[in-house]
């Protein structure tokens, strides 16, 4: 048979690194060529149209392999289809795939009922003669390999790390955690003391096997799995480790001591497996030897062979056949994506040229041509989102062929690379009207996700840094520049301090700019404080200050005139750089920013500078003074009481230069002069009060 595996198309296969859904093609990949059947791994486009059987691994390829009438078997990998519930899209699509499948397939039974009945269990495999014992085990160490967390929270403990090592503890035994460098984030954030943990870091397959030959007992008392067994617990069975975890009730497995999420279970288990470690260890192999690839591909083949529609080879010919054809010549063989750059390779075995252009349809500008081989690709050096229109001419025949990447049901990664609430405030609106205009699944990282999950129900919200995979592109949200402070215009469309700051995020994302409010999560007051006004004096530099030696006071001394509660919302200490505190004032207690976020909504007005702490009043609904002389009247939101320079004076240089971070009293036009700070300075206490007289 011939007999076609798709490729999810990000990780290579084998995968250099962690790939789990890779691997497993991979290993029936070679054992059905073993097996002397004619093997294919390839993008869902390159599905040859005499093929007996396409198998497809990720939910979103089957369903559009559904939509082009390519019949297929599927396979769910994703454990976050029970992660994020029924009602999730995640779920939703795993469902859709199954149901257009031929035959769908889950590796772990608890999953079979989840899917209302219709996949049936097929376990994972494991390759007994790359994972093989060593002669002689010595000394007794404790084992952990996996990728820990979740997609929305990587330090997240569900594969059971800290569990794992309170057992070893307990039993003074060394213990090793592999995994790839997301577990990091665990670690972060929560800080182990043992001084016989020994933490790993994206090692291959041959350190993998290494490691597992070098240990004695695999802990894996995880939380939730796709896979049960999954393919870390197989290799070590064929290692010859005896396994000490988790597993779903319905399920056995020789060599491995069931238990449940406790330090005193686990700790137990560790001791009986020891005491009997050559029973559990020659179970260990035994049981992997069952389960190996060779045996679970056989299996596969009947299933195939039992199930291969007649049709489907004359099917797959009447969907190529019966396609309308825009050319009588053939296609070209591409792949493209737009991670970090709009991406076109060129695939095909026989040797060739072409010239491939990058075309914004926008403008109308060809940005950028390559003239490139193939099995080549071509780059753009632009990052932001472009509406492309990618012409690919081939150089021997003149045929020219256009490409376009459609983004729908796609998923895309936006990642916010600010660390600033103000940033975020002003930016997470637009991964969301992305979102809705490309009908795509966004994968968003923010520094504040946890204000956001439960708000943009829509979006999955990632950590920093967390790799996503199944992509088709990636922007990134930002102010960038090169070294000498010139703007880096293949990230920033327009230079990012002459637009308001709302308008770089929609910029970057090709959406056309309007102020949009910040969907928020926030603490439910039960009563406002009609006589509560919450000020916040302090920033991030000297220029952003109201530099006016009096106004806070006066402005203060006028609220409690008028019978209010004055609440100071900045961490800062008094005289913070200088800068003192208002007398008067109550300052809130360093705490959560869901603290500070109820004392705003209890409030009657927030009174603020440009940064963070005004982007969140304004984006709560709170009456919000602005009060800023560095940047310009345009360059925050506009919905608000904006009180800038008065007429005459330096101001809106946070619009014209790049900001010095590391000089605290930045003052690009007259720092060390009479007039330093006078955008600010030149406030009066008397404008601002006679705006709080309309509130007040």
């Amino acid at each position: 048979m011939k007999i076609i595996n798709v490729t999810p198309g990000l990780i290579p296969i084998p995968p250099n690194g962690w790939g789990a859904v890779e691997k497993i093609i991979w290993e029936f990949h070679n054992n059905l060529l073993a097996l002397g059947h004619d093997s294919q791994i390839t993008y869902l486009d390159d599905v040859p149209f005499d093929a007996d059987i396409v198998h497809i691994h990720v939910a979103n390829l089957a369903n559009t392999a559904h939509e082009r009438g390519i019949p297929y078997f599927f396979t769910c990998h994703d454990h976050h289809a029970y992660l994020y519930g029924k009602d999730s899209y995640v779920y939703k699509e795993n469902l859709q795939a199954m149901k257009g499948a031929i035959r769908s397939f889950v590796p772990a039974k608890y999953l079979v009922d989840y899917f209302e009945g219709i996949p049936e269990y097929f376990s994972h495999g494991v390759n007994t003669e790359y994972f093989y014992p060593p002669e002689e085990r010595k000394q007794h160490k404790l084992l952990c390999v996996a990728n820990n967390g979740y997609i929305h929270n990587q330090s997240d403990d569900r594969k059971g790390f800290g569990l794992a090592i309170n057992a070893a503890k307990k039993l003074g035994l060394p213990i090793t955690i592999a995994g790839p460098r997301n577990n990091q984030k665990y670690f972060d954030n929560n800080p182990v003391d043992y001084d016989r943990l020994t933490i790993l870091y994206d090692l291959d397959e041959e350190q993998l096997r290494t490691l597992y030959r070098n240990h004695t007992v695999f802990l894996h008392p995880s939380e939730l799995e796709a896979g049960h067994p999954n393919l870390t617990i197989l290799e070590a069975l064929s290692s010859g480790l005896p396994v000490v975890g988790t597993l779903e009730p319905t399920t056995t497995l020789g060599g491995m001591y069931i238990t449940n999420r406790s330090v005193d279970e686990i700790t137990s288990a560790i001791e009986t497996v020891i005491e009997r470690y050559t029973e559990y260890t020659t179970s260990a192999r035994k049981q992997a030897q069952t389960l190996s690839w060779y045996n679970k591909t056989k299996e596969m083949i009947t299933i195939y062979e039992h199930r291969k529609p007649k049709s489907m080879k004359e099917k797959l010919i009447s969907h190529y056949s019966n396609t309308k054809k825009l050319s009588l010549k053939p296609r070209l063989n591409v792949n493209i994506n737009s991670i970090d750059g709009m991406f076109v390779e060129i695939l095909g075995s026989k040797p060739n040229k072409y010239k491939v252009s990058f075309n914004n349809k926008t403008t109308g500008k060809t940005e950028y041509t390559a003239e490139i081989g193939n099995n080549c690709w071509s780059k753009s050096a632009i990052k932001y989102y472009v509406d492309w229109d990618i012409i690919v001419e081939d150089l021997t025949t003149h045929d020219i062929n256009h490409y376009t990447l459609d983004l729908t049901n796609k998923r895309v990664y936006i990642a916010l690379d600010s660390r600033s609430l103000g940033d975020t405030l002003a930016w997470i609106p637009y991964a969301e009207e992305f979102r809705k205009k490309h009908n795509c699944t966004v994968i968003c990282s923010t520094f504040w996700n946890k204000m956001f999950t439960d708000k943009y129900t829509n979006i999955t919200f990632v950590e920093p840094g967390t790799t996503v995979h199944d992509i088709v592109a990636m922007y990134t949200i930002g102010l960038f520049y090169y070294e000498n402070n010139d703007v880096d215009y293949f990230k920033n469309p327009r230079n990012p301090t002459s637009i308001p700051l709302q308008q770089i995020a929609s910029d970057i994302l090709g959406l056309d700019f309007k102020e949009i409010r910040p969907l928020l999560t926030s603490p439910e007051v039960k009563e406002t404080d009609d006589k509560q006004v919450t000020i916040a004096i302090h920033s991030t530099t000297q220029a952003k200050y109201w530099n006016n030696p009096f106004g806070w006071q006066e402005v203060v001394n006028y609220i409690i005139s008028k019978g209010y509660t004055v609440k100071l919302l900045s961490n800062e200490p008094d005289g913070y750089m200088g800068n003192n505190n208002p007398k008067g004032v109550i300052q809130h207690p360093a705490g959560s920013i869901e603290s500070i976020m109820e004392e705003m909504k209890k409030s009657k007005v927030f009174i603020g500078l440009g940064s963070g702490l005004s982007w969140l009043s304004w984006a709560l609904q709170v009456p919000t003074v602005l009060i800023s002389g560095f940047s310009y009247k345009w360059a925050e939101m506009q919905d608000c009481i904006r009180i800038g320079a008065p007429q005459g004076k330096c101001e809106g240089c946070f619009n014209r230069r790049r900001l010095d971070a590391g000089d605290w009293n930045w003052c690009p036009d007259h720092k060390g002069t009479p007039r330093q700070f006078e955008c600010s300075r030149a406030i009066t206490s008397d404008v601002v009060i006679r705006e709080l007289e309309k509130i007040l």
